[in-house]
């Protein structure tokens, strides 16, 4: 009878803790849905040989009919471990590719529903350095000319 209990006890404590996961999980998702627009972080490396920074991450887009996304280049910075913010060398969504030194404002893309989309920000001169949050700035779908900033925890 002890046995039995102590299984059933263990078994109630592996759901528990799975369910705990799967809020947290929920939590952490909602944080990074702004616009009807999730971010998920995909990897954050520095590559050696350049001493450049590259975040990747993923767009999706919640919104029923495809979607004009117009990031703010300038405003969208990566912050380090400092506080500091960090102008991008580089920054492309899918096939759109936008330098810094091209001094172009804005880079626009056609979003689909549901459909996650790869957008890379390097930043070159990086000098190892942690980076700790990426700071999205971007054109609110119901309201022209009014910019959302929505900033992602790395």
């Amino acid at each position: 009878m002890r046995n039995w209990r102590s299984l059933l006890s263990l078994t109630f404590c592996i759901l528990l803790s799975g369910c705990l996961v799967a809020q947290e999980q929920n939590e952490h998702t909602l944080i990074n849905i702004k616009d009807n627009i999730q971010v998920d972080v995909k990897n954050v490396s520095t590559k050696s040989h350049s001493d450049t920074l590259s975040v990747e991450l993923f767009l999706i887009s919640y919104q029923m009919d495809p979607r004009e996304f117009k990031l703010n280049t300038y405003a969208t910075q990566v912050i380090d471990s400092a506080g500091n913010n960090h102008l991008f060398a580089n920054i492309q969504m899918g096939r759109v590719q936008v330098r810094l030194t091209d001094q172009q404002n804005y880079l626009h893309y056609l979003l689909e529903e549901d459909v996650p989309v790869p957008l890379t920000i390097e930043i070159g001169n990086w000098k190892g350095k942690k980076a700790s949050a990426v700071r999205l700035v971007f054109e609110d779908s119901a309201e022209e000319g009014k910019f959302i900033t929505q900033e992602v925890g790395l």
